[in-house]
């Protein structure tokens, strides 16, 4: 999706915006506030345009709620959400992980269009009460129970990734006890909607474009971006489902340099081993490795402060690292590496805890691509 940008914490969940949102929420206000000015040509410049702004900024709010309920219901269940996105075509809860029953998904999931319907009859009931008293709020209030209407009842159609796609998996899931096999029917769903939505938008816009081609090029768009979603969610459920059969330890890199603690930034070893190390060096202290230092970590600290710094004060301990064992799966090591953001993995000896090597995102998926022969 890009980068983002984090506006506030909500019961402990970090909300961002990707870039890509501001394009679409002045796209939105100008939507609005050309079609005030076409129907209400009375009202003032400044009252058009400040309720063009005002309907765009209670629509992403409720949006916000969507994803805000599916995240709440998560934690309820017992998964970690890292973070709420709002990007270009809505929203996105990223949990750490996916839900390890049919019934978790199915509940974690439905809440999101209900929690839009509840909206829509929310505003609905202000639209009802105060259309005699004021034109303004009638109108706003009328549209913002309209979308969140659309918007349930478009999330819930059963192509993945869309809520629908998500409960239909469930469904599947509980039934077959297969999560693979569910989330293969679940995917190639939701790509024949994105296919049929292309279709019907690119149709609508040729066949009067004047009357239907905005509204069919924002359908073909959302088409398109429910294929690319599917087909990523599809490739994604296949490298799991094949890494299942490997273990950490035939992907464990156990070859690395280590340096002293107190050996500053600004010393040409510490340049030279990132570069030669695929970006991460091991620390010692008291002749003991104790922490690693990655690229990202190195760039962290300004440049005027590397002859200073030492590596012990910018290393990431071994101990508050998430780790792993070298005979778990790389499917599992795979998801704790995504839901804990940090580009490796300590692999550790559970017996003595003994470092044995790293492992990073890019390890097991470089991995994936020469063994499974999988496109990422």
């Amino acid at each position: 999706m890009g980068p983002s940008l984090r506006l506030i914490k909500i019961f402990g969940i970090p909300v961002e915006i990707n870039f890509s949102w501001i394009f679409i929420f002045l796209l939105v206000t100008y939507l609005l506030g050309s079609q005030f000015g076409h129907t209400h040509p009375g009202w003032p410049v400044a009252q058009q345009w400040g309720l063009a702004v005002t309907t765009s900024a209670l629509f992403f709010l409720s949006v916000l709620a969507h994803e805000l309920s599916h995240s709440l219901v998560a934690v309820r269940r017992g998964i970690p959400v890292l973070s709420i996105t709002l990007f270009f075509f809505g929203g996105v809860s990223q949990l750490s992980h996916e839900a390890r029953r049919p019934y978790t998904e199915f509940v974690v999931t439905v809440v999101g269009p209900l929690s839009s319907i509840l909206l829509a009859l929310v505003f609905g009931g202000l639209w009802y009460l105060l259309r005699p008293y004021s034109e303004s709020l009638e109108v706003v209030f009328r549209l913002l129970m309209s979308i969140n209407l659309m918007l349930g009842v478009f999330n819930m159609l059963p192509g993945f990734p869309l809520d629908g796609g998500r409960m239909l998996r469930a469904a599947i899931w509980g039934i077959t006890g297969n999560f693979w096999r569910a989330t293969q029917v679940a995917a190639r769903i939701g790509q024949a909607f994105g296919v049929l939505m292309v279709l019907g938008g690119v149709s609508l816009a040729v066949l009067d474009f004047a009357l239907f081609g905005v509204s069919g090029i924002w359908m073909a768009l959302i088409g398109g971006f429910l294929f690319s979603a599917a087909t990523a969610s599809y490739r994604q459920g296949r490298v799991r489902e094949g890494l299942k059969s490997f273990r950490v330890s035939d992907v464990l890199t156990d070859d690395w340099w280590t340096l002293p603690g107190d050996m500053p930034l600004g010393s040409p070893l510490v340049g030279q081993r990132l570069a030669r190390q695929n970006d991460v060096v091991m620390v010692s202290l008291n002749g003991r490795v104790e922490g690693l230092l990655t690229r990202r970590l190195f760039d962290s600290v300004p440049r005027s402060q590397w002859p200073f710094t030492p590596l012990s004060r910018v290393m990431m301990p071994l101990g508050s690292m998430p780790w792993l064992a070298p005979e778990d799966t790389m499917s599992d090591a795979l998801e704790r590496v995504e839901s804990s953001r940090i580009d490796r993995l300590a692999v550790r000896n559970a017996a003595g805890g003994e470092l044995l090597g790293v492992v990073s995102r890019e390890d097991i998926l470089r991995f994936a691509r020469r063994v499974l022969h999988i496109k990422l």
